[in-house]
């Protein structure tokens, strides 16, 4: 039984592992009014990382362009998956959050949620 609870620890510990070294990193803004839920629901995830004058763009941890973003917006509207959460830094311009917010407007997509850390 204490193998059993050994093999298990050690497959969590990996699979967590795993599943943070996927997720781009990014310093998110810090909010006063944050209120984290105790389970999330089904969401996908757009991540946008500043990258000197370029800015990469993600959609649940695989790198697309923007055209490819539209698209997948476009084909979850039909979906009913549930949220949509908008991962950025505290300094991305606000130009770029246009673009995020006019893609999502234009694919139909209203249950959007910005990611921030809890103050």
């Amino acid at each position: 039984m204490i193998d059993m609870v050994f093999l298990l620890l050690v497959f969590f510990m990996t699979v967590s592992t795993i599943a943070k070294d996927a997720r781009p990193e990014l310093d998110l803004a810090v909010s006063t009014t944050a209120v984290v839920a105790e389970a999330a629901p089904p969401r996908d995830i757009i991540t946008v990382r500043h990258d000197g004058d370029e800015f990469q763009y993600f959609w649940s941890n695989k790198s697309v362009d923007l055209d490819t973003l539209a698209e997948l917006l476009t084909s979850r509207k039909d979906a009913s998956v549930g949220e949509l959460l908008l991962r950025g830094g505290p300094d991305l311009p606000w130009n770029i959050w246009q673009k995020l917010l006019q893609l999502c407007r234009d694919a139909g997509v209203s249950d959007i949620v910005f990611a921030t850390f809890e103050d």
